[in-house]
Parts: structure tokens; sequence; C-alpha cells
């Protein structure tokens, strides 16, 4: 396995322009998704692949695909299953593409790596549990009203957690948090909130302090993750699990510091931004340490969330996997698919690595923009 080399590499800024563009907060424009894929062929013939979500408003994204071009060249002739040495020199690449633009190849790396070990990854990186509850992350509607069909259908689904993307506003989120209290607070389905940073500190702790009082699973990104005060106060003041953005404070060092200073009360991390599965793995055990979970963040498309799941389920401190539902506008190109089942939990998919199969073709066909080195 030492000869093994990497020989040619593949990048790809997948868009469906017949999605719908979804919106996170009042204030933003609908968003387009774009699925950022990067493919690993080594000379033995051995594939892996990786991927990273972007979400852009007006057009779809080619920023991450640009940041790539001018760091792949140099992985010809590497070899994919020294994971930490790729990881190290991925870390020394200037780019401006910052750490999402780098995750995907480290993923596909890894996705080699179980490939030639035989192994699920999951196994492989330690092999905790296969399957784990997942919970539904929502869209924005533009009334309360139109939230509930949407719920009642993730319940019958099978989902026994939801998360609320809402307004982000808070007159208008408490409207929403309450009313669906009165509708499902006696269901036993645990909600949590994701408020995209959009809070002043005020209105995050009264926000705190309600979902607290309903019993809510967390409050997710109530205000910046810079914002390291607020989060603390949060941390100290309510028993409700305190959850940052997930896309900030993302290196080794900053989430040991986050954690040595009280600011979370668990980690929220995502190997498609973080830096890929190297550095996900490695801030499982910093969680553990600090005796906290690692709440995945994991919406996205198949091969990010494949990335993901893996990891969690390597682990036994990350309680839920998130999902968006509907599945269908994201699982473009994926001849096989990651879907929780009637009983609320998410399996680990078959097969060696990742164990996501891409039908290569639509992938190039539906393209926005790539490149091939070899």
């Amino acid at each position: 396995m030492s000869n093994l080399k990497i020989e040619r590499v593949e990048l790809y800024a997948v868009a469906d322009r017949l999605a719908a563009p979804v919106p996170w907060a009042d204030n933003q424009e609908p968003l387009l998704y774009t699925n950022n894929i990067v493919r690993l062929i080594c000379n033995d013939g051995t594939e892996g692949a990786g991927a990273t979500i972007s979400y852009t408003e007006n057009d779809f994204d080619r920023c991450i695909i640009e940041s790539q071009r001018t760091i792949v060249p140099g992985l010809i002739g590497k070899n994919p299953l020294a994971t930490q040495e790729l990881y190290n020199w991925l870390q020394s690449r200037c780019t401006w593409g910052g750490l999402p633009a780098k995750s995907p190849i480290d993923i596909a790396a890894w996705d080699i790596k179980g490939k030639k070990a035989g192994m699920p990854l999951y196994m492989l990186l330690g092999g905790a549990r296969s399957k784990m509850l997942s919970y539904a992350s929502t869209p924005m509607f533009d009334t309360v009203e139109e939230y509930f069909p949407y719920l009642d259908d993730c319940i019958e689904h099978g989902f026994t957690a939801i998360k609320l993307h809402c307004y982000c506003v808070y007159a208008k989120d408490v409207a929403l948090v309450d009313a669906v209290q009165e509708r499902y607070g006696k269901t036993g389905i645990r909600f949590m909130l994701d408020t995209a940073t959009f809070y002043t500190p005020e209105q995050a702790m009264a926000m705190a302090k309600r979902l607290e009082s309903y019993n809510w699973e967390w409050f997710e990104a109530p205000v910046s993750d810079y914002d390291y005060n607020t989060y603390k106060r949060l941390v100290d003041h309510t028993n409700l699990e305190i959850s940052s953005h997930g896309n900030c404070l993302l290196t080794l060092q900053e989430v040991t510091y986050a954690l040595s200073q009280n600011m979370w009360s668990d980690i929220r991390q995502d190997a498609t931004v973080c830096g890929g599965i190297t550095p996900l793995n490695k801030c499982f055990h910093i969680a553990e340490g600090f005796s906290k979970n690692l709440e995945i963040q994991s919406m996205g498309y198949t091969l990010t969330q494949a990335a993901n799941l893996h990891v969690a389920l390597a682990h036994n401190n990350c309680k839920f996997f998130e999902q968006f539902y509907p599945y269908d506008d994201f699982e473009l190109a994926s001849i096989n698919t990651i879907r929780t089942d009637k009983e609320g939990f998410v399996h680990a998919p078959e097969g060696n690595g990742l164990g996501i199969e891409m039908d290569w073709d639509k992938v190039k066909e539906m393209s926005v923009a790539s490149y091939v080195f070899e």
C-alpha cells in the first residue's frame, strides 16, 4: 500500500437548477445550494470522494472549487492512505477558501483508506454503533401555520426530534415557539431552535429561558460564535443546552479554548467545514475529555452527510444526526442515500469507506464548473 498514489483529481461544483431555493432567516434571500465534490483516483483504480456544501444568494457558488483548483495539483503522486501527513500538507496550503475548501480532500482520502482496509469508515474509526437517532432540520416557512403540516409529516415519517429554522426575528420566533409548544409539547417529540446568530444578547437570554421552561433539547446559534461573553452567560445562567453556530471556531485549539472557558454546552462541528474527517475525529475526543457531546452538523448532500455520519457512529458522545427533510433535493446524483427509518434512526451506509456511490455522468451533467488534474 506504500506504492498507492493519487494520479487524477476531479473537481465538480454541482447544482440542481430546478431545486427550490430555501431561506434560513427572514432577512435573507432564498439560498441556492452547491455540492462541491472532490474525486480522487489512484494508480490502482481505487477512488475516493468527498464534498462540502455551500449556499449563496442569487447564483450558485464557485468560490470553493476555484480555491480547490489552486491546491489539488500538489496532490498528484501523494499517498492518500497517509491521512495525517496529507492533512498536515493541506493545512500548509495558501487558499482563501479556508477549511471548507480543504475538507473534501481529506474526506476523499479517508474514503480511499476505508476501501483499501475493506471496512466502513465508522468501523475503521472506532465503531461505537451502527445506527443513531436523527432529527429533521426544517426550512423556514412564511407563516407559523405552514409549519404544522410539515411537522406532522416529519413525525409520521418517524422523526422523534425536529430542529426549527425560524425567522430569526425575536417576536416572530416567540410566536412560532409558543405555537409549536402548545401543539406538540405533550407528544414526546424533542425540539431544537436555530436562530442563525441573529439575536442580541438580551434576546438570546430571553429565548433561552423560554426554551428551558419548555424543556426543549437545545438552543443553537443564538448569537455570533465570536460573542464569547454572551455564550458563557447563557451556559452559566440556564440549564438548557447551548450550541454554537458550527461554522466558526473550528480548529482544535479554538474548540479546546471554548470548552475550557465554559462557552458551550457541547461542540457543534462538521467534517465538511472544519478540515475533514481527521480533525473531526479529534474533536470528538476533545469533547469526550470535557464530558461533552459533539452534536454533528450534517444538513446537506449525501456525500457530506456520509462523512459526518461515519465519524458520529465511531463515537458515543453524539445524540442526534441532522437530516434535511424532505430529502430529495439533497440526494442529487447519489445512487444510494441516507434516510431516517420509521423508528427515528439513521443507519450506516453499507459498503467500505463512505459507502456512497455516485452517478458520475449525472455529476458532470449537473456541474456549473469542473476541473481535472492528472
